[in-house]
């Protein structure tokens, strides 16, 4: 997902931060504006656990957003977005939840009593519905909204007929292995049968993604327009979840009220707002000013000071590095960044390094350069596939050199490609009111200059529009955003990166890499997986489309009256358990 954030689940289309990803890995701390809060140290144990507490029934809590939904239906390319899916969590149930410590997933048995797989040959699993599971217009949740989440999201580059072929989707991993999904006892069980081996099924129906009303789309057309139209353009009105929309108010906020519907158990809040506020810098003051009990800001300097001296007043904080991961994008539609060597030299002249002291650093400094797309540092398997080839190194002499050989002329001048054509000024994009993506896109051109390239650096509003090319006034050259992770490395990563999918908006193609891919997914050997990723890893970094920057640490900071509010560094955020949220029983 993007963060304004993105996920390799979510690409980050939000309007400041990031996307996103299933990458992996993880760390935490918390603190009291002071203390362990101050930097990220690794994830424990009690990262799940974090600020427990019996909450009272009733209370408003009202939580910022750093983007104005454009988009409803998650599992589509343009709204696979951070900030939407922190509302979504509470309203799209889905098999599994993403757990705080970032390596674990939590079957919902809100929504079905047991997930099994029952066979290998051919792969089978079967999913038993809690019988009491209703949407909030009293229509039982069946088999059917599980069969509709497959039929809109099994078309790709490995079944392009599919039952979909015009859905938008943001990818398809796994779900184009399936050959049926049907239903028996009444409905209630599901039973999914796979035409080729999927090894992270435990990430579809899940996290994130979570299941739509599959009888709501059946009064809106096809599969294609209630995929691409209704479920991306309409306020959800029906819920599955513990809280439905009570309003939406664009560009204020939207207010969840409990779902009297709901099957499990009832939320301690009377009301769950989501206030939108896409300037950065006004989250603090709106803190202070009791206006918000909870910010999750892109951390930057001013905004953690201002955060620490608030800790008389009650604020308190947890500053993590999870699943998070800042890059730099080439869009490869632009025909002389089809170029290698140029991709190659314009990376090579980026000192990682230095950006990192510019920016993340300066509040954060355990924050250290990223050598790997899938795995972060503190995970089993990681390995640097960057360093080798020099990506990253800030080495201007060794960039000039690759493209020299390449035959570039006017190197350090005004760059001119071997076939005499000028290289043109590159237009390069980060998220509205981001001062670090701001601060790395200029330290990119201040590198590029050096070459001879000039890099206009320009923010965009709507990244999902820029990301998926959706209108001229938002695209790219080279894009700066972050994926936002999930538990399954391989299958949360690969739409990212195989051709022709849903996350694959620069446009990279590398049949090896298909293929390498297409091995990990289908493979349930976490070291077959590992293997497979690394290999796809020294390829992506030898092909210079994407550049990791580092682990990108989180920020989440509240009002201490409440409990079970706890970060969450996976593409679910920290609204994965808002449910539980409610002011101490000593408050």
């Amino acid at each position: 997902m993007l963060r304004n954030r993105r996920t390799a689940g979510y690409a980050a289309v939000a309007a400041i931060s990031s996307v996103v990803i299933a990458a992996c890995g993880g760390s935490s701390s918390g603190g009291s504006g002071g203390g362990n809060g101050g930097s990220s140290t690794p994830i424990t144990a009690s990262a799940d656990s974090y600020n427990s507490g019996t909450a009272q029934s009733g209370g408003t809590f009202t939580y910022v957003i750093e983007a104005n939904p454009a988009n409803w239906n998650l599992d589509s390319a343009e709204g696979n977005n951070f900030n939407t899916a922190e509302i979504l969590n509470m309203i799209y149930p889905g098999v599994y939840n993403d757990l705080p410590d970032t390596t674990n997933v939590q079957l919902n048995t809100d929504l079905v009593t047991s997930a099994t797989e029952t066979s290998t040959n051919p792969q089978t699993v079967v999913y038993k519905i809690n019988p009491k599971a209703v949407w909030s217009d009293g229509v039982p949740i069946t088999y059917k909204d599980f069969q509709y989440a497959w039929e809109t999201q099994d078309t790709g580059p490995n079944n392009p007929h599919g039952h979909c072929p015009t859905c938008e989707i943001a990818g398809n991993a796994g779900y184009d292995q399936i050959k049926s999904v049907s239903g028996s006892d009444g409905g209630k069980t599901v039973t999914v049968v796979f035409k080729t081996p999927f090894g992270d099924w435990k990430s579809l129906f899940g996290a994130g993604y979570g299941l739509m009303p599959e009888h709501l789309a059946a009064q809106h057309g096809s599969l294609a327009d209630s995929f691409n139209n209704y479920f991306s353009k309409t306020v959800p009105t029906v819920s599955g979840g513990p809280f439905e929309i009570q309003s939406f108010k664009s560009n204020q906020a939207v207010t969840l009220v409990p779902n009297p519907k709901y099957y499990g158990a009832a939320p301690k809040l009377s009301k769950l707002i989501f206030r939108i506020i896409t300037d950065a810098s006004a989250e603090p003051t709106a803190l202070q000013n009791h206006e918000v009990d909870a910010i999750y800001p892109q951390p930057e300097l001013d905004l953690v000071d201002q955060i620490k001296a608030l800790a008389s007043q009650g604020v308190k904080y947890q500053l993590d590095l999870g699943l998070d991961w800042e890059h730099f994008d080439f869009n490869l539609h632009n025909k002389f960044l089809q170029s290698l060597p140029l991709r190659q030299a314009l990376f090579t002249a980026v000192d990682r390094q230095a950006i990192i002291a510019r920016t993340v650093g300066q509040f954060d400094p355990n924050v250290k350069v990223l050598n790997n797309r899938f795995l972060m540092p503190d995970q089993a398997g990681y390995q640097d596939d960057v360093t080798s080839t020099g990506l990253g190194s800030g080495d201007i002499a060794a960039a000039k050199e690759i493209l020299t050989k390449a035959g570039y002329k006017g190197v350090g001048t005004k760059l001119v490609a071997p076939n005499g054509q000028t290289v043109p000024a590159f237009t390069m994009k980060y998220t509205v009111g981001n001062t670090i993506r701001q601060t790395e896109c200029d330290l990119f051109a201040q590198y590029a200059k050096q070459l001879g390239v000039t890099v206009n650096v320009s923010s965009t509003d709507d990244l999902g529009a820029s990301l998926t090319h959706a209108d001229p006034q938002h695209d790219y050259d080279i894009i700066v955003f972050a994926w936002v992770g999930t538990p399954f490395f391989a299958s949360g990563s690969a739409s990212n990166y195989n051709t022709g999918g849903g996350n694959n908006f620069g446009g990279y193609s590398n049949p090896m890499v298909d293929k390498l891919m297409k091995q990990a997914v289908a493979s349930s050997d976490r070291n077959v997986q590992v293997a497979d990723v690394n290999k796809v890893d020294l390829q992506l970094s030898k092909d210079a489309y994407t550049l990791p920057l580092y682990q990108k640490p989180t920020f989440l900071a509240y009002y201490d009256k409440w409990v079970n509010i706890r970060d969450n560094a996976t593409n679910q955020g920290p609204t994965y358990n808002a449910y539980q949220w409610g002011l101490g029983q000593s408050s």
